[in-house]
């Protein structure tokens, strides 16, 4: 008789715990998450970061289709500020007055949030989420030359902000995975 009832508990036990539920209201227990396209995303490569950060976090497992919820994110918006200067050369080397940029900020704004897809409801946010990223670069360039190490110092302006949108969007990956692994 006592082994009856201790293994009915056993049995109680395994049914109620995340591995099997009749109705799985538990975001915990439906560790799969799907993450359709960013909108906004321009070449695909900051949805291939959130991708990656998912993967190698221990938060979900990435399912390309069908996951227990659904990672929505939102380009709200991508702006740059120049924040150095130092004082325009001519060719002869004289200081004129007029100033040039040669440092920028790009930051980068998304609205993230996650559906439960069983409800089709929201199970976390939406949120705002933000960062950003300096660059260095040379007014006068046009080499189009990208120096890795610097984040694009002695680079023109173009090849300089295209070396740091990989950085940019590891930032943002990670802060957007964090939000979603660390909100439950």
């Amino acid at each position: 008789m006592f082994a009856c009832r201790w293994g009915l508990w056993v049995l109680l036990a395994v049914l109620s715990g995340c591995g099997y539920r009749f109705v799985n209201n538990d975001p915990h227990c439906a560790r799969t998450i799907s993450v359709p396209y960013v909108e906004g995303d321009r070449d695909g490569a900051i949805t291939a970061a959130i991708i990656r950060e998912l993967c190698n976090s221990n938060a979900y497992q990435y399912v390309q289709h069908g996951g227990g919820f659904t990672l929505q994110v939102k380009i709200i918006d991508l702006r740059d500020e120049n924040i150095g200067f130092r004082y325009y050369r001519k060719q002869s080397g004289k200081l004129t007055n007029s100033v040039i940029p040669t440092e920028t900020r790009l930051w980068a704004k998304t609205e993230v949030s996650v559906i439960d897809n069983s409800t089709g409801e929201y199970a976390l946010g939406p949120a705002l989420i933000e960062t950003n990223a300096d660059f260095d670069h040379d007014y006068y360039l046009n080499l189009h030359g990208i120096n890795i190490f610097s984040l694009g110092q002695l680079s023109d302006v173009d090849s300089a902000r295209e070396a740091v949108w990989e950085p940019l969007n590891k930032l943002l990956s990670q802060k957007i995975v964090d939000y979603v692994s660390n909100s439950w």
